[in-house]
């Protein structure tokens, strides 16, 4: 989307996102000049729109003395010449296949005997509240099928 910015009263653009990055890099532009992108209402600053810095309490833009913001956090991009292509990564070794999956038997573990009990009646006391849930679904699935076969052979 177009950007538009606005440098000493003049409102000057469009530039894509990535120029907008450069002239900042370069010094044309600085995170709290005005600006606004296509599709928005309201006008804000590059550092907000670039997503460079948290919205300020008043846009500089509105403010009469020039606010301070926090130091800029993202690292800046270099211009895209500067990055490397694709040959680059022919020195690269291609990656390495994922290792299979392990199986795990435990064979044996040991436990204080007073950790035992406690695991012991844990268990327990889960057993019987699955018991009471088992009892209940079947429960209702006997009454359905009760019904079910009341129904039919009435008819």
């Amino acid at each position: 989307m177009a950007i538009w910015v606005i440098k000493d009263g003049q409102r000057e653009g469009p530039y894509e996102e990535q120029d907008i990055r450069e002239l900042i890099y370069e010094g044309t532009y600085g995170d709290a000049d005005a600006a606004i992108r296509d599709g928005q209402f309201d006008w804000s600053t590059l550092g907000q729109i670039l997503n460079r810095q948290p919205p300020p309490a008043e846009p500089a833009y509105l403010a009469e003395e020039p606010a301070l913001s926090p130091p800029d956090a993202s690292p800046e991009l270099p211009p895209a010449e500067d990055l490397p292509g694709p040959e680059a990564l022919a020195d690269f070794p291609p990656p390495a296949e994922p290792a299979p999956p392990l199986q795990v038997s435990v064979v044996d573990f040991q436990m204080p005997f007073g950790s035992m009990i406690v695991f012991m009646l844990k268990w327990m006391v889960a057993s019987i509240a699955a018991l009471f849930i088992l009892g209940a679904i079947a429960a209702i699935f006997w009454g359905a099928c009760i019904a079910l076969i009341t129904v039919i052979l009435r008819h």
